[in-house]
């Protein structure tokens, strides 16, 4: 039994050495922020990159409460690039593919939420409208 239990750790302690090794490819965030004004800054608002898409989520405002919460940017990093691999409708399938992909997901990670311009505002409270006070006098 004990040479199950060795070989069985022997398994896990490889395992985590394999998968330790695989990781995101190093991102060149440069080359994201190229990529990401041409191909998303139409759609998407990013006040790093300078666009103000006008139909797909204004990524500012998007992640600015998540980032205030303290979620690290490799969280973001993976969000962005399941978003980009696996895009839904409006947004197109295939614009970026490979490391262009990971790059721009580890410049939109990298920036987005960050900017205190913001484009939207909470919205005013809705205050019911009191109707006059009528007093009963015994």
């Amino acid at each position: 039994m004990k040479t199950r239990g060795g070989i069985a750790a022997a398994l896990v302690a490889g395992a985590v050495l394999v998968a330790g090794g695989c990781g995101q490819p190093d991102a060149d965030t440069a080359n994201g922020k190229k990529l990401f004004s041409a191909t998303c800054g139409g759609c998407h608002t990013l006040a790093d990159a300078g666009t103000k898409g006008v139909q797909g989520p204004n990524l500012d405002d998007a992640w600015r409460g998540s980032r205030q919460s303290g979620i690290p940017d490799s969280q973001y990093r993976g969000v962005v690039h399941r978003w980009i691999a696996w895009a839904q409708p409006p947004m197109p399938r295939h614009l970026l593919s490979g490391q262009d992909a990971h790059d721009v997901a580890a410049y939109v990670a990298s920036v987005a939420g960050t900017s205190e311009a913001s484009t939207v505002r909470p919205a005013a409270p809705q205050i019911p409208e009191a109707s006059p006070a009528t007093f009963v006098q015994d």
